[in-house]
């Protein structure tokens, strides 16, 4: 063992693991063990992160982790044994009972060595004693195995005649603590050194002897396990073969114009194959008058291929494919995959004529057949409630001066799913929208309506491109609300991870575009249409809509935090502006930026703390009426002038969203707050004079809470929970609050 502590290497050999889950298996692996060692005080203090102290691998057919700096043994602990009550323990006489000596007995004590504690049940025997620290060996043989049976997967199996579930059969397990064989067991494999190399590399078993060679050893037999090495392999190899063919790697489609490279299909290669090699295939040139969109659809997700764009922009007859090979002598390999290729374009081919037969339209009558939601009906249905929705957006639209003809977006909705009973579709679900597109395009529809139809998918994920055109993004926001609104009145609201609807990733989207657009609405009253469409509906068991509107609303409220403090803003800054409400999306953006910015500002704090120590002052205070002839020091009536006049600055700020001239407008208020405080008695004992000076900063609380509610930031040296309980009105020795 070094100084530093040993190295434990843990890998689990298994059949071909699905490339989409092996990035999330191999975080939740090292995150699981790394914790687990740490828990048992198995790790050395040298300093560094824990998270240092970790490397992942992972290939089709193995998920490995290693982590270094591990002490030989637990240090020593001494632990303290609770056992029964005092009152059991001893008799009156202060005699131990037999309860006593059974307790020191099983404690490996002696009935001297007790004495007594309090607890929260009252007083109780006890014992000190040392727990010898096991060694790692022992420690991991248990930990280990427990961490493999937690792990979950999108999809396990079980496999022979057990009931034991995994992502896949488990053939193999090597697990090494420094040179020494760890003895544990999992899924009924013993755990050793030898591991596999190369599927087609045959021959011995490797073995490892030092869990330090694992890479090297593997690298030996045609397995590159570091994930990341294995892209950037691929990635060299992708662009000598894209040079060598005269193109560069194309986007995938639906990507933004002007981008090159598949990013996402690089990273599913790179999980599909141990030992990459690129080839390169041609494309019978007769396929290059398919739509691109198919074209390489149909290369890159059925096959893993990547296609070629020419540098003047036109797709080449060539493509890209990733083998798990080391060589192609006799080009084998990439006349095979041409031929498959060839098969697949011929279906597209095939799926595309037939489609176009029948102008879009005509597909769009058979969606009253295709079922949405098996409790909310068809995307017919679907379709007449978007288009209510749609019409009462675009009067937001307009005030944005995104002024949309209502025809052309009723035209949009109505033809925006019915590519869903084209045959290419069924075949490429991925081309939804983008086949619309193309077909309404093909059609004669408008750009507008095509382009809309191609986007109102848009933002997919969460980095995703959001709609350029404004119809696109009408009725975007229409299906999503729509969409929302139905899963939320069969009260289906995502936990933890559990979101089968992608209804995170639908509000989120819906956050992104009314940003972006600079779209104003009341999300309240849209939510409210949108969710009077299934009304005729009759939607079995569905909850009351008020609730499914107020549940949705907290949703999306939930998904503004997530979306300020992603983009970098501070959690306060963000929970104070949603404090002011989170109604209008692209408001609440808004004003977290604006308040996060000012947060660097002079006089930031002070005008925080002015308005929680406001906000104290009128907890659990009754709503008072401002009587301005019962003001009557000069601190007061001067605060009163000056809030009355910064009022029209105000509504002005307000009416164009300009939120930092807003805060400054408010800030220019700290003096007279500062003199008022000083100098007034808020709780009088006069009852009309005490209620007119509430009712002033009840007047000025509510400025401030145009805005933000500042009691939620948190002032330096000040934990949160208890922001806003950092003064306390009236002070005993005067009376004024301080």
């Amino acid at each position: 063992m070094s100084a530093t502590g040993a190295t434990f290497l843990l890998e689990i050999s298994t059949e071909e693991i699905p490339a989409r889950m092996i990035d999330g298996a191999l975080r939740d692996l090292g995150r699981s063990v790394l914790q687990e060692i740490e828990a048992a005080g198995l790790l050395a203090a040298t300093g560094a992160a824990a998270s240092s102290r970790l490397r992942s691998f992972g290939t089709p057919r193995r998920l490995a982790v290693e982590v270094t700096g591990i002490l030989d043994r637990q240090p020593d602990a001494e632990q303290e044994a609770i056992g029964p009550s005092v009152t059991i323990a001893y008799d009156a006489r202060g005699t131990p009972t037999r309860a006593a000596e059974g307790f020191a007995r099983a404690q490996g004590a002696t009935v001297a060595e007790l004495r007594t504690i309090a607890t929260p049940k009252g007083d109780c025997i006890a014992v000190r004693r040392l727990v010898r620290g096991r060694a790692a060996g022992e420690v991991l043989a248990e930990l280990v195995p427990e961490v493999l049976g937690r792990m979950t997967f999108p999809k396990m199996m079980r496999w022979g005649s057990g009931t034991f579930r995994f992502v896949r059969p488990v053939h193999g397990l090597v697990a090494l603590l420094e040179r020494d064989e760890v003895p544990l067991t999992f899924a009924g494999v013993r755990a050793g050194r030898a591991t596999s190399g190369h599927r087609q590399r045959g021959g011995a078993p490797i073995v490892i002897d030092d869990p330090r060679r694992y890479v090297e050893r593997l690298r030996e037999a045609m397995v590159l396990a570091d994930p990341a090495e294995r892209g950037r392999a691929i990635e060299r190899g992708l662009e000598e073969q894209a040079r060598a063919s005269g193109g560069r790697v194309a986007a995938p489609p639906g990507a933004p114009p002007g981008a090159t490279g598949d990013p996402a299909l690089l990273a599913e290669v790179t999980h599909l194959v141990e030992w990459p090699l690129v080839i390169a295939g041609e494309i019978d040139a007769a396929f290059l008058d398919l739509p691109e969109e198919i074209l390489v659809t149909a290369m890159r997700h059925h096959q893993k291929f990547f296609a070629l764009r020419a540098e003047s922009g036109r797709l080449l007859n060539r493509f890209l494919a990733v083998a798990n090979a080391s060589e192609d002598r006799t080009g084998a390999i990439r006349r095979g995959y041409e031929w498959v290729l060839r098969a697949r374009l011929v279906d597209a081919r095939f799926f595309h004529d037939e489609d176009r037969k029948a102008p879009l339209r005509r597909h769009a009558e058979g969606l009253g057949r295709v079922t949405f939601h098996e409790r909310l009906g068809s995307y017919a249905g679907k379709l007449d409630r978007m288009a209510t929705v749609a019409d009462g957006l675009l009067p937001a639209f307009a005030a944005a001066g995104l002024r949309l003809d209502a025809g052309t977006v009723r035209e949009a909705v109505q033809l925006c799913k019915a590519d869903l009973t084209t045959q290419i579709v069924k075949e490429f679900p991925e081309l939804e929208g983008i086949v619309g597109g193309l077909y309404a395009a093909a059609d004669g529809a408008s750009a507008q309506v095509a382009e809309a139809i191609r986007e109102h998918y848009l933002p997919r994920g969460v980095d995703d491109p959001l709609p350029s055109g404004a119809a696109g993004a009408v009725v975007s926001l229409a299906d999503r609300l729509d969409t929302q609104a139905g899963i939320f009145l069969l009260g289906i609201v995502p936990t933890g991870s559990r979101d089968p609807y992608g209804l995170r990733r639908s509000v989120l989207g819906a956050c992104r575009i009314l940003i972006d657009k600079g779209i104003h609405l009341k999300l309240s009253e849209t939510l409210d249409a949108a969710l009077a469409g299934y009304a005729a509906a009759q939607v079995s068991e569905a909850i009351p809509a008020a609730a499914a509107r107020a549940a949705l609303l907290e949703f999306y409220r939930g998904r503004l935090e997530h979306l300020g403090e992603t983009a970098g803003l501070r959690p306060d800054s963000v929970r104070a502006a949603l404090g002011a409400g989170a109604d209008d999306p692209c408001d609440a953006w808004l004003r977290m930026k604006a308040l996060d910015a000012a947060r660097d500002g002079a006089g930031f704090e002070a005008l925080a703390l002015a308005h929680k120590r406001i906000k104290n002052i009128l907890s659990g205070q009754q709503p008072q009426d401002l009587h301005r002839n019962d003001l009557r020091e000069k601190a007061e009536l001067g605060l009163d002038r000056a809030v009355r006049e910064a009022g029209p600055a105000l509504e002005a700020a307000l009416r164009t969203h300009d939120y930092a001239e807003a805060l400054r407008t408010i800030a220019r208020l700290r003096g007279d707050l500062e003199r008022f405080f000083d100098e007034v008695l808020v709780m009088a004992p006069e009852p009309a004079v005490r209620a007119a000076r509430l009712a002033l900063l009840q007047s000025i609380a509510d400025l401030f809470l145009r805005v933000g509610d500042f009691s939620e930031i948190v002032l330096e040296g000040e934990p949160a929970a208890t922001a806003a309980k950092r003064t306390r009105p009236d002070s005993p020795r005067t009376g004024r609050e301080r």
